[in-house]
């Protein structure tokens, strides 16, 4: 899968965010759905950002590499770029409050969001309003699970 560094990619690419590959792994539904989505839609895009929340649930540090090698599904890990993070904090910066600034989870979806804008992937989540909400402010396409 060829990942375009532009907002101007096809509206058919995904990245799915953390809280999809919890779900899935908690919820045999769930992950039989997400399972069959991919199915459809193809390989889907999937960032470091993300991998590296999953690994914090990792109690068992013999599993990190079955897991990055199961999230990836033999796609290349995205990373954010130095744009990502300075478009993150700008962002951060103008959204304001002590809540916002302090919450590593925050912090990562404005990351995550920076990263999908630049790429121009629609991501899939759970956390819609704070994804909607990043999405005024940096163009994030966001899509609550399945689309």
């Amino acid at each position: 899968m060829t990942i375009p560094d532009s907002g101007d990619a096809s509206a058919d690419l995904y990245l799915a965010d953390t809280n999809i590959y919890v779900t899935a792994a908690n919820d045999p539904a769930f992950a039989q759905r997400f399972a069959d989505f991919v199915r459809e839609q193809g390989p889907i895009a999937v960032s470091s950002i993300v991998v590296a929340e999953v690994l914090i649930g990792v109690k068992d540090a013999n599993r990190t590499a079955s897991v990055v090698r199961a999230i990836a599904a033999g796609q290349p890990l995205l990373t954010p770029t130095e744009d990502d993070w300075l478009l993150a904090g700008t962002i951060t910066a103008r959204l304001g409050g002590e809540a916002i600034t302090k919450s590593r989870s925050f912090w990562n979806d404005t990351l995550l969001a920076a990263q999908c804008a630049r790429l121009g992937v629609t991501l899939i989540t759970h956390n819609t309003p704070d994804f909607r909400r990043l999405g005024r402010q940096m163009g994030v396409r966001v899509v609550k699970a399945f689309p």
